[in-house]
């Protein structure tokens, strides 16, 4: 219990973000000793020893062909740490490992490396340079998607398009098409570039090495850069790159019903229902079909590969409807769901914000500020908006803004496109459809301050069911929240927060009253790191007791807030500069939250409920605001 608390905080830790691949592996290791009945003392020291030799008996084939954009976001979780996020060999750790890690991104780097190798040492580990082994963490499938994406780095659609065509030219009549070694001109026994067995224990030397053995005189006259492209385009037979899509029509069925929410509200008949398909939240396919009488639609030969996910949606009146998120288990072939749509209306009486969560991060000068809303609607009908001064387009949610707000951003949504500002109000354009918590605004803002002290004030404009303030800890701040009580200490993300929540109802108005700021140009103890690696940071508030016990009830809204927390960390000493955002960061954001969340529920800090509700809305997260931009392009 003590290794897994420890790895747990380690893992939440600044320091051990900085050096995860050094200890998060000497300690992965020693929780496996342990549990063979080892003790600490011979787990480090057999830690020191070599990991096991390449054994290509040990290696899993894969049952079907690995696909690089299924291990992408394992890698930036796993590997990237060490190996960088483009496999450049230069990640936050590796200037400290005994030895360099392999840039995936350097074809010589790869050249010699069969896939099989790769594989093994990722689920073996290089104790020897303190990679730790995977395999007590991933499946031996999830190496291999892993595994792919790593291969993946060090090449380019471009140079495989490249290759394509010169063995498309020459070589397709006799290796065929597809590689399979069935051109109309192959000889008996030619080998198979689509058999996993085959290909995964060669390397691009090897098949380099067989090439000039079995026809040299072919692409002699090539650069060594062409041969190099043709040899990569073959290599696709056997993995799919990021570049490609993955998506193949399959057997299963995915059916359902379009049923209308509003008394008296228009037929569902003439409507046409589209399933959308996201491979690790990136649009892969995209199939419509129209809605019966009855409501019904049936979508058939689709795909069943674990990790698809697919999401329904129905357009009516202007507004995109959806169904939850669905995806294929190993033993389904069906699905069934359903979509609700609604009529319109421009009466707001039915918005309620569900619950508010505010992160308030104190920066030298300044504070940043993250709002978290959840809002629902409890009327039978969407609402569309009304016309204000100011706005050409209908508008729907109000949000006050500080006066003196600067920087003002917005997670899914640009300020002057999606969300406008009128004076000390911000409007969202988009329609808010019945339900709990149908849609989630994160709204962040710099207020600048000259002294120590600052009262961060906003009035709601909607009843508030639930609500809950975090503030950074920092030595000297004094905190006072009227009508608030200090719940707890956090430790999220290597930060410790104070949690506030209300005594009774949530007043109209709220007010942080802030006290011992940092003025413009003080040092923040955050950036100053101790001998010992550990954030600057006062003793006395890196060991405050929490008030409550750690992952009560409530701590499932603090799980939530983490994808903002995360969007405050990134913008701390960044005061004063434009937070341009796309897609490539949210995303990026996202899948670290999710894999973080994972770590969480591995090492057994939370159970299966709360994993799965906080995972599942920060996917519908990745996925709405995937839709979104891609609707928008």
């Amino acid at each position: 219990m003590f290794f897994r608390q420890l790895y747990s905080k380690l893992s939440r830790s600044r320091w051990s973000s900085k050096h995860n691949c050094l200890l998060r592996g000497l300690l992965l290791f020693s929780l496996c000793c342990l549990a063979l009945g080892l003790g600490l003392a011979g787990s480090v020291a057999h830690a020191q020893q070599p990991s096991p030799t390449y054994d290509p008996t040990q290696v899993t084939v894969p049952i079907n062909a690995p696909i690089a954009l299924f291990g992408q976001a394992s890698y930036q979780q796993n590997c990237a740490p060490c190996h960088g996020a483009e496999g450049m060999g230069n990640g936050p750790t590796a200037a400290e490992l005994p030895g360099p890690p392999t840039a995936f991104a350097d074809p010589d780097a790869i050249w010699a490396l069969s896939p099989s190798e790769l594989f093994h040492t990722t689920k073996f580990g290089r104790l020897e340079n303190l990679m730790p082994p995977w395999g007590n963490q991933l499946s031996d499938e999830e190496i291999w998607q892993t595994v792919a994406y790593a291969w993946s780095l060090h090449t380019t659609r471009s140079e495989t398009d490249n290759g394509a065509e010169l063995y498309t030219a020459n070589c397709a009549a006799c290796h065929g098409d597809t590689g399979a070694g069935d051109g109309p001109e192959a000889p008996p026994d030619l080998v198979d570039f689509t058999d996993l067995d085959y290909a995964i224990n060669n390397s691009q030397a090897d098949w380099s090495e067989g090439w000039q053995s079995a026809h040299p005189e072919l692409g002699a006259e090539w650069s060594a850069g062409q041969q190099q492209s043709v040899l990569e385009y073959i290599r696709t037979f056997s993995y799919v790159p990021p570049w490609e899509n993955a998506y193949q029509p399959g057997s299963g069925v995915i059916s359902g019903t379009v049923v209308q929410g509003t008394a008296g509200g228009a037929a569902v008949v003439g409507l046409t229902a589209a399933l959308e398909a996201y491979m690790s939240f990136t649009p892969v396919a995209v199939f419509t079909t129209p809605v019966d009488s009855q409501g019904g639609f049936v979508f058939t030969d689709v795909s069943t590969t674990p990790g698809i996910d697919y999401l329904v949606s129905v357009a009516s009146e202007g507004i995109r409807y959806s169904s939850p998120i669905l995806r294929f288990t190993a033993e389904q072939s069906a699905l069934e769901t359903q979509v609700a749509i609604y009529g319109t209306t421009d009466d707001p009486a039915g918005i309620h914000i569900n619950s508010v969560h505010w992160i308030v991060d104190p920066q030298p000068g300044a504070v940043v500020v993250g709002e978290v809303y959840s809002l629902g609607n409890g009327g039978d009908r969407s609402y569309v908006g009304t016309t204000v001064d100011g706005v050409e387009e209908p508008v729907t949610v109000a949000m006050r803004v500080p006066a003196d707000a600067q920087e003002l951003s917005f997670e899914n949504g640009a300020l002057g496109g999606r969300f406008q500002q009128v004076g000390d109000r911000v409007y969202d354009t988009t329609p808010v459809v019945p339900g709990q918590s149908t849609r989630q605004i994160i709204m962040r803002y710099v207020l600048p301050h000259n002294g120590t002290s600052l009262d961060v004030r906003q009035d709601f404009l909607y009843p508030v069911d639930q609500m809950t303030v975090l503030v950074t800890e920092l030595p000297q701040l004094d905190v006072t929240i009227p009508g608030f009580s200090l719940a707890s200490r956090e430790e999220l993300q290597g930060q410790t927060y104070q949690l506030w929540r209300p005594d009774g109802n949530v007043p109209n108005e709220v007010t942080v009253q802030l006290a011992g700021l940092l003025r413009a140009g003080d040092i923040d103890p955050r950036m100053v790191q101790g001998s010992n690696g550990q954030s600057g940071l006062s003793a006395a508030s890196a060991t405050v007791v929490p008030l409550l016990e750690p992952w009560a009830p409530w701590s499932l809204a603090a799980l939530l807030v983490i994808a903002v927390i995360g969007v405050l960390i990134w913008s701390r000493g960044r005061v004063g500069v434009d937070q341009a955002k796309n897609l490539r960061g949210q995303r990026t954001r996202l899948l670290k939250q999710i894999a973080h969340l994972d770590d969480r529920h591995a090492t057994g800090e939370i159970d299966e409920q709360q994993w799965q509700q906080v995972r599942s809305q920060l996917k519908a997260q990745l996925l709405q605001m995937t839709s979104r931009l891609e609707e928008e392009r």
